[in-house]
């Protein structure tokens, strides 16, 4: 009796801190907020060249607004994405310029980014089906791609973090992949 007992304490224990995630729940226990700040440190993997190239730099983001990706080592770079726009620069420089009314990539890779950046779980079900786990009050999801555009560039992404995203892998199709992981963020 007290064997059954115990079983049923450990599995009772067990469900209540560790258990499926759905698109609603994570947005339950992460938080959405209006302004984002923080440093990044991210290493790609080029599968072709057997490499990792290692960057590192800050961001920061306004809901809806923008994101602000800041690369500072090894080359300083700046990205800025909006809704409507992704603007690549070094120093006075554009070297990208791409617009959503003229490339329907835009649109999609705004979403996504905006979505995941400021924890508008619900967004990705447009693009993704969602599978996670939470155990305490840590999370990670992957998401694999539903949308066939997406499934061209994209295998998999796997995200984890608290209240706030803390690390992305990013998988593409051809077995690159890229780590990124957030750090000193200020809300």
């Amino acid at each position: 009796m007290n064997k059954v007992l115990l079983l049923c304490t450990l599995l009772l224990t067990s469900t209540l801190s560790y258990g499926e995630l759905s698109y609603d729940e994570l947005s339950k226990l992460s938080t959405a907020p209006e302004y984002l700040e923080g440093k990044f440190s991210q290493d790609k993997y080029l599968i072709e060249l057997d490499a990792h190239l290692e960057s590192s730099g800050q961001f920061n983001y306004r809901r809806g607004k923008s994101i602000q990706w800041e690369t500072l080592e090894p080359i300083q770079n700046i990205l800025l994405m909006t809704p409507q726009s992704i603007t690549n620069s070094q120093g006075e420089n554009e070297i990208v310029s791409l617009q959503a009314d003229s490339n329907p990539a835009v649109t999609i890779l705004s979403d996504i980014f905006f979505s995941v950046l400021t924890a508008e779980w619900k967004q990705l079900a447009a693009y993704f089906t969602l599978s996670g786990t939470v155990k305490d009050d840590h999370w990670q999801v992957e998401l694999v791609p539903s949308d066939k555009a997406v499934m061209q560039v994209v295998e998999r992404v796997q995200l984890t973090g608290d209240t706030l995203l803390r690390e992305l892998i990013f998988f593409e199709k051809n077995g690159d992949h890229t780590t990124i992981i957030f750090s000193e963020l200020i809300q």
